[in-house]
């Protein structure tokens, strides 16, 4: 499977646009929520850039995802690194 994100940052202005698309790809939906997760988390200290889905079809499941068992179980995981240790 393959999905379209859009990577959105600040321009001279500091209004948040659309710089580019970029595509993943994954065996699942749930690999590519997980890719795009972890996209999103590399930029948490980069004011003003993040990924969005160019699909909201897409962004609705993702969303859901977000509530479900199977990502409560790999939040930590997915937020730290796999043997992530907190303080």
């Amino acid at each position: 499977m393959k999905i379209i994100l859009d990577y959105y940052d600040l321009d001279e202005r500091y209004i948040s646009v659309l710089f580019r698309q970029k595509e993943i790809e994954g065996d699942n939906e749930i690999q590519l929520f997980e890719t795009f997760y972890k996209l999103n988390n590399s930029l948490r200290y980069c004011n003003g850039s993040y990924y969005k889905f160019n699909d909201k079809e897409v962004e609705i499941k993702y969303n859901l995802w977000l509530k479900s068992d199977d990502y409560k179980k790999k939040s930590f995981d997915l937020f730290y690194g796999k043997g992530g240790i907190v303080d």
